[in-house]
């Protein structure tokens, strides 16, 4: 997981939350109101500008109209006063955005790389406070994509409130997603996972989500996995549910006395012809 790097934020300058930057941002308008770059003076220094662009433009000084003119078309000091607000606002929720992504992702790093055995009250405390502030960053237009964070978050949780056997203690949840992805498993399927079986050692059945003919989507079984412990360490073996049959091969012997019968039989008999047997005709002699 790639992570955002916000240490040069201070941590005085990140508000809380979406109002928190909205009242820091009011707070930062009103005070530049007493300031060098209050927005009356800033509005003088435009229009100055303007008058001496007209008279280097026109090479002569602007008549009293003509400056009356200039400055109804500067932006007054209403506008300059919404604009300085909207950047102020813009920049702290830019920077509270920033840093509460990089908060929820080195949790969920910390979280993947726990072992499950070490879990306690806290560990779904921590879940729920990243579910809250993923929560956050998605209820307002413009938000970022949080989908790849929901997934681990739903898989993490799912696998550390799964009972596990004593001997799979020590994976962290990262590990066995890796194992499920090495499989085939994409990451999108993993938290429609069956880690109760995984983790005490059973055949599992994998899940992958598909797609029916009228859009509904259902889950379809694939292969089978199971967690084995060895001398060498942990690792999930693949068992596929329909194993390839065995076909015995024939003979040589046979296959060749099968093979010159069927010439035997496939050879058509000539007829044989029938030889018409002709009566010879005798006659009668008479004696005299």
């Amino acid at each position: 997981m790639e992570l955002i790097n916000n240490t040069f934020i201070p941590e005085k300058e990140i508000p809380r939350s979406r109002r928190a930057a909205g009242r820091k941002a009011f707070l930062q308008t009103f005070r530049n109101l007493f300031t060098s770059r209050n927005h009356f003076r800033r509005f003088m220094d435009t229009y100055r500008f303007n008058t001496i662009r007209w008279s280097a433009s026109n090479l002569h000084e602007p008549s009293w109209g003509k400056r009356i003119g200039l400055f109804f078309r500067t932006k007054n000091p209403i506008a300059i006063l919404q604009d300085d607000y909207r950047s102020n606002r813009s920049n702290l929720l830019n920077k509270w955005e920033t840093s509460s992504l990089n908060r929820i992702q080195m949790e969920l790093v910390r979280m993947g790389s726990m072992p499950i055995q070490n879990k306690d009250r806290h560990t779904f405390k921590a879940l729920n406070s990243i579910e809250k502030k993923i929560k956050q960053l998605q209820e307002y237009e413009g938000c970022p994509d949080m989908s790849h964070e929901k997934q681990l978050l739903a898989t993490y949780k799912y696998i550390l409130s799964s009972p596990f056997d004593r001997k799979f203690g020590g994976l962290p949840p990262d590990e066995i997603c890796g194992m499920l992805q090495q499989n085939g498993l994409s990451e999108s399927n993993l938290p429609y996972q069956n880690y109760e079986g995984i983790l005490q050692g059973r055949e599992t059945v994998m899940y992958e989500l598909a797609t029916g003919k009228n859009g509904e989507k259902y889950l379809q079984p694939a292969d089978q996995v199971k967690l084995n412990a060895g001398m060498s360490g942990i690792s999930m073996d693949l068992i596929s549910r329909f194993p390839a049959k065995e076909i015995p091969l024939p003979n040589l012997t046979e296959s060749i006395q099968v093979s010159e019968k069927k010439e035997k039989l496939s050879i058509p008999k000539e007829p044989k012809k029938r030889v018409r047997k002709e009566k010879s005709k005798v006659k009668s002699v008479k004696i005299k």
